[in-house]
């Protein structure tokens, strides 16, 4: 029989944590037979390793549980010979290989999930195995044949519920662990794509720019009379004619991505809400400020636009983290008023100047800036929100602010346009 080298580290495994828990016992009948909790150890690891080999896992347990045993008999009796450790402690081979050989007859890891036959066929297995063992022993024992049954039993009822419920916490922690392991997934997949559909804004954007720049170009080429510089302006134009066609590919292939998107998909605004405040808790936490942030809804609503709207309120939430020093509030609404639905991004931070309020959507306006290095930010964030608004919703955003006091983002988005609708 092969082995690979996994296989092989979980049966030692096996063998060692067993061989520790068979020295936490007891010697109810004040003979060498002992009780221990190695036998639910075994039966553990045999449901959670069900790639092992019963029997040869069994096997080596109780070879390894024989050679621990004979060494620590030996070490503690100096006189006492290899002879001696052997006729007191082979029997404890033949427990786990007639465990094993039950256990593997019985199919009990293919009984796990049938809770009653499991318990029984587990039970069955740890009493006969150690009916095996005491029988092989044949020591005088001072309690009467039927009582040591009887305990024999009632200990094997003991460690099969006790395999039971051990494995079943284990099993349900483990899927409620990796559940949410996915859900965190789930959500920074999530953050992504909204990402990923931002820049695709902007590279459609920077498509329209090189094309314009490549008519320029062209014109620039028709209007030279130098035959030598009509040349370099007609090669500008072609090199810039490639870049557009380099640009075109890449959105191409972006949006295919994107469009194979179960176009069933959609999400509730509690949701959306959560995956925002998970993202922006972790962004406050990296920039060490206090910000308490509060979501409010009104009505919890389905939107197969959740990655455009995630992109708005993220963006929004971010200008406002920036705007706060250190400490303060970031409030986020929705409602419905008439036809609109209606979400208000409200912080007490420094607000904004009367006088930069008309410009603050504008390409590149910014007056934020990084006082490390000095650099000013790009000022896209907003003119991207402004954007999604009103063309992808066919809606409106405005903003009031008072300098030190607080602002206010509203944006109003038509009930049609953002229900559950195809996108």
């Amino acid at each position: 029989m092969e082995l690979d080298q996994k296989k092989v580290e979980k049966i030692f495994a096996t063998c060692i944590l067993t061989v520790f828990l068979g020295q936490i016992y007891l010697n109810p009948f004040s003979s060498r037979f002992r009780f221990s909790f190695s036998v639910t150890a075994l039966s553990l690891m045999l449901l959670y390793f069900k790639d092992i080999s019963i029997n040869l896992a069994t096997s080596m347990v109780g070879l390894f549980m024989f050679i621990f045993r004979s060494f620590v008999y030996i070490a503690g009796n100096p006189e006492a010979t290899f002879a001696q450790a052997f006729e007191i402690h082979y029997p404890v081979v033949l427990f786990y290989v007639f465990f094993g050989i039950l256990f593997d007859m019985l199919q009990i890891r293919e009984k796990i999930n049938k809770i009653e036959i499991f318990l029984l066929s587990l039970w069955f297995c740890d009493s006969m195995a150690n009916i095996i063992e005491i029988a092989l022993r044949n020591e005088p024992i001072e309690y009467p044949f039927e009582g040591v049954i009887l305990a024999i039993i009632l200990m094997g009822a003991l460690r099969s519920i006790l395999t039971l419920l051990i494995y079943t916490l284990s099993i349900y922690y483990m899927q409620r662990f990796e559940r949410e392991r996915k859900e965190n997934k789930y959500r920074e997949l999530i953050l992504f794509i909204s990402s990923l559909k931002t820049e695709l804004f902007f590279l459609r954007k920077s498509i329209a720019d090189i094309e314009e720049a490549m008519k320029r170009s062209y014109h620039l080429y028709e209007r030279l009379q130098t035959t030598e510089l009509k040349d370099d302006a007609l090669l500008v134009a072609k090199d810039i004619h490639e870049i557009k066609k380099d640009y075109m590919r890449v959105v191409a292939g972006i949006e295919k991505v994107l469009s194979e998107e179960h176009e069933d998909l959609s999400m509730d605004i509690r949701d959306i809400f959560a995956i925002i405040n998970d993202n922006t808790k972790k962004l406050i936490s990296s920039k060490n400020k206090n910000i308490i942030l509060r979501f409010k809804y009104k009505h919890n609503f389905q939107t197969k636009d959740f990655y455009q709207l995630i992109s708005i309120l993220n963006n929004l939430i971010i200008n406002a983290i920036e705007a706060i020093n250190e400490v303060g509030i970031i409030t986020i609404t929705e409602e419905i008023e008439k036809t609109n639905c209606v979400f208000r991004v409200i912080d007490n931070g420094s607000g904004i100047d009367r006088e930069e309020l008309e410009y603050i959507f504008e390409p590149g306006f910014s007056t934020k800036f990084n006082p490390m290095t000095g650099e000013m930010s790009t000022g896209i964030g907003l003119t991207h929100v402004k954007h999604i608004v009103e063309n992808h919703f066919q809606g409106e955003i405005s903003v009031s602010s008072r300098k030190d006091a607080k602002t206010v983002f509203i944006i109003k988005i038509p009930t049609t346009k953002i229900m559950n609708r195809k996108w």
